[in-house]
């Protein structure tokens, strides 16, 4: 008896046709064109219908590979895709069973590698978040490994089922949250350290600089005062037969040379104090500091990982 499949077409040009794979006599599937203008089914004693219908799958008008397809071409693709995605299920499933067995004998590390390849074969499975989260945080007594938690916790939060996320939120939801507190309770005395050290460097390092600065000044003052009264003798000492005005242009433009290189050095000075006065300012030039910065930074991602976690069922 031959076999039949229905394929709606929904394309605007043949609206009212439906496409029909039969299977013959001898195995093979053939593509059948029936429907529209009135033109009706019919149905013989060998010509039942298996029960289930497929469409053929829509594709963007930009898609010339598809567009080209007929629809048995577009419905043999899409047939080869969901076997495909059907491996690539069983093959991660498989995976996960050996990752839960990995976990369950104390080899923790072969089993996260064992996930991350069934993550690779279908991400979109929440079992391998759920497990890794496990894993990394043994059996949610220890979130050291915060960077890997958190992005477990994301693919927990995608993909994972309610009551998974459910029941990690309540095992793991209080010990983030307790950490968090004792983490921020941290960085605030440490900030309070870090800040007090700063403001006293701080005045030290401006004293330095306003002197730089003073330094400076009393060379370049001068520099410019010598430099402008040579320019204004210059013009003057050819018009001088006795030579004073020249020999007083060359004094000053020596003056001011003398005092240009005296800028030059008191520069170097100005410029190492301004450096001094704007490292102070960063965090990460002092051992206390990173210190801070390490903590501020530690109870940012405890704050996404509990932003990840808790669930009470309300986004449902």
């Amino acid at each position: 008896m031959a076999e039949e499949r229905l394929i709606d077409d929904n394309t605007d040009k043949d609206k009212d046709k439906k496409y029909r794979f039969r299977i013959n006599e001898d195995g093979e599937e053939e593509l059948e064109i029936y429907g529209g203008d009135g033109e009706e089914e019919d149905e013989g004693p060998d010509d039942e219908l298996t029960g289930s219908e497929y469409e053929v799958p829509e594709f963007d008008g930009d898609d010339e590979e598809a567009a080209a397809m007929t629809p048995e071409q577009l419905f043999a693709e899409r047939k080869k895709q969901e076997e495909e995605r059907n491996a690539r299920e069983a093959k991660a499933e498989e995976l996960i069973q050996k990752a839960t067995g990995l976990f369950a004998e104390g080899n923790g590390e072969y089993a996260l590698t064992s996930l991350d390849s069934a993550e690779k074969e279908c991400p979109d499975i929440g079992g391998i978040y759920t497990l890794k989260l496990e894993i990394l945080t043994r059996n949610f007594t220890d979130i050291s490994r915060l960077d890997e938690c958190c992005k477990a916790a994301e693919g927990c939060k995608k993909y994972s089922s309610a009551e998974d996320r459910s029941r990690i939120s309540e095992n793991l939801s209080a010990l983030v949250k307790t950490s968090l507190g004792e983490q921020k309770a941290r960085n605030a005395v440490l900030e309070a350290e870090n800040e007090q050290k700063k403001a006293e460097r701080r005045e030290i390092f401006s004293a330095r600089f306003k002197a730089a600065l003073r330094n400076f000044l009393f060379g370049f003052v001068p520099f410019v005062a010598f430099l402008c009264a040579a320019f204004v003798l210059t013009p003057q000492m050819h018009a001088d037969k006795s030579g004073t005005m020249m020999t007083a242009a060359i004094v000053l433009y020596a003056l001011a040379g003398a005092a240009f290189i005296a800028c030059a050095v008191l520069a170097r000075f100005v410029t190492t104090a301004a450096r001094r006065l704007k490292l102070n300012e960063s965090n990460s030039s002092t051992a206390l500091g990173r210190s801070y910065a390490e903590g501020a930074l530690r109870a940012e991602k405890l704050e996404k990982l509990y932003s990840l976690i808790f669930f009470n069922g309300a986004e449902l």
